[in-house]
């Protein structure tokens, strides 16, 4: 148990500071969010009701299935973590692409 979570907490770490390196970017699975989110209060206020305030604040986000793939082949590859650190910020996405940025 205690593994699995030490390599849950790694690889949020990786994911967060992949994050930090690129200010101005985001990661794909909080534009995806954001675009959910965007869609759900069209239909909210089509129906003149809103969603939730809470929704719109930071989240804590899973991690992607993109970091787990990159942490398991840079551990069989023996990438070096400033070359797999830099796999993470390239998939990152501008945050002008989001649609309704909140």
């Amino acid at each position: 148990m205690r593994l699995t979570a030490m390599s849950y907490n790694l690889m949020r770490v990786f994911e967060e500071i992949s994050k930090t390196q690129q200010p101005e970017l985001i990661h794909p699975s909080d534009k995806k969010y954001s675009e959910a989110l965007e869609i759900r209060q069209q239909q909210a206020q089509k129906r003149d009701r809103f969603v939730n305030p809470l929704f719109s604040q930071a989240r804590i986000s899973r991690i992607s299935s993109y970091t787990i793939r990159a942490v398991q082949n840079a551990i069989i590859t023996g990438m070096s973590l400033q070359c797999f650190m830099s796999s993470l910020v390239a998939r990152l996405v501008s945050r002008h692409q989001l649609i309704g940025e909140h």
